[in-house]
């Protein structure tokens, strides 16, 4: 009996053994899951054993506190941020810090740089012109007035009828109540095509009125007026381009064969003659016509665009890119002429240098550029 009551209080004494241990083992585990966001030092990284476990019964303790009796963490942590259960950082967070994460405070040099577009100074000449219209009509016509007044008894002729010297256009009967006169015949004074008949049968007309009017349809020219404003530019030998409604798209070129000698007080314009340099059946007399007259050429200085041009406290300047291809640095110009949103740059620029002409609204002096474009 003694046997066995031995045997039975030594498989309790081994049982209590083993339950101790394996409860030591589980609480040593615990410790050491929470010790390891400390660092990635394994075991020795965490923070010393049962007492150093972060999350104290208080809760108000540094859980790296208790890390004294244990191993430090090692200087491979990469992150010192575990908190303990009671909320304030643990003891590792310090040598997280230390540590530091690979690249961490370093900034690529590429996301400073600023894209730009670029334009090379070099000599343009810049080509202003008038847009104006005009009306296109025979080289030559003539006016027919009849030789005495009265009612037109007969029309011979219609509107684009060709006729030739000495023919009968019209009859006008001079007679008036109580009085008999012989009928007065209209005759062409020249040959030519019937570009305007400005009188119909019955109508009553002076020896002072136009009844028709008679050109040479095969020469063609256009009359426009031109605003006082660009008189000083008109000279005969400019060019033009003749746009008409009918025809879209097309360009028929022309060239200025006569001025006026003086400036309408009116209208303040002075009227200019223009020749088409090439004869053209779809164009007739008569047509509307959309006038680009080019007038004076600008050359001899660089151009930019307006919008390159930048203003403080009336001062204008522009960005140029250094000698070393990558920073820029602000320049005081002096503009000349413009024309479509295109400028001169008369003083500020060298030929050869490249002058920003987009992305210049984020450029300071000195700032590094990545040139995107570049034109010339």
């Amino acid at each position: 009996m003694k046997g066995i009551i031995k045997i039975v209080i030594a498989l309790a004494i081994c049982a209590a053994v083993i339950f101790a241990a394996l409860a030591y083992m589980k609480k040593s585990s615990g410790s050491k899951q929470m010790g390891g966001f400390g660092g990635p030092g394994g075991a020795s990284g965490a923070p010393g054993g049962a007492s150093g476990a972060p999350g104290a019964a208080a809760g108000n303790t540094p859980g790296g506190q208790g890390g004294k009796s244990g191993s430090a963490p090692s200087q491979g942590g990469k992150s010192g941020g575990a908190q303990s259960q009671g909320g304030k950082p643990s003891g590792a967070m310090t040598a997280g810090k230390s540590g530091g994460m690979p690249g961490s405070g370093s900034s690529s040099n590429s996301a400073n740089l600023i894209s730009v577009r670029t334009l090379t100074a070099e000599i343009t000449p810049l080509q202003d012109y008038v847009n104006t219209i005009g009306e296109i009509e025979p080289t030559s016509s003539v006016d027919v007035f009849p030789d005495i007044g009265g009612k037109i008894q007969s029309v011979s002729v219609n509107l684009g009828s060709y006729v030739k010297k000495g023919a009968a256009l019209m009859k006008v009967n001079p007679s008036t109540p109580g009085t008999q006169y012989a009928l007065n015949t209209v005759y062409a004074p020249v040959s030519g095509t019937v570009t305007a008949l400005k009188v119909k049968q019955g109508n009553t007309v002076t020896a002072g009125t136009a009844v028709v009017t008679i050109g040479n349809v095969d020469e063609l020219q256009v009359t426009a007026s031109i605003p006082e404003r660009n008189v000083a530019s008109l000279k005969k030998g400019l060019k033009a381009d003749i746009t008409l409604e009918a025809y879209p798209g097309q360009v028929f070129k022309a060239t200025v064969v006569r001025l006026s000698p003086v400036v309408d007080s009116t209208s303040r314009t002075k009227s200019v003659t223009l020749e088409f340099d090439k004869k053209d059946g779809r164009i007739n007399a008569g047509m509307f016509a959309t006038v680009k007259l080019y007038t004076d050429v600008y050359d001899g200085s660089p151009v930019i665009p307006e919008t390159a041009v930048l203003e403080k406290s009336g001062t204008k300047y522009i960005y140029v890119v250094n000698s070393d291809g990558t920073t820029v640095n602000q320049r005081t110009i002096t503009l000349g002429h413009s024309v479509d949103g295109y400028v001169q740059v008369k003083e500020g620029v060298s030929i050869g240098e490249k002058m920003i002409i987009e992305g210049m609204n984020s450029l300071g002096i000195g700032s590094s550029i990545r040139e995107v474009s570049a034109s010339k």
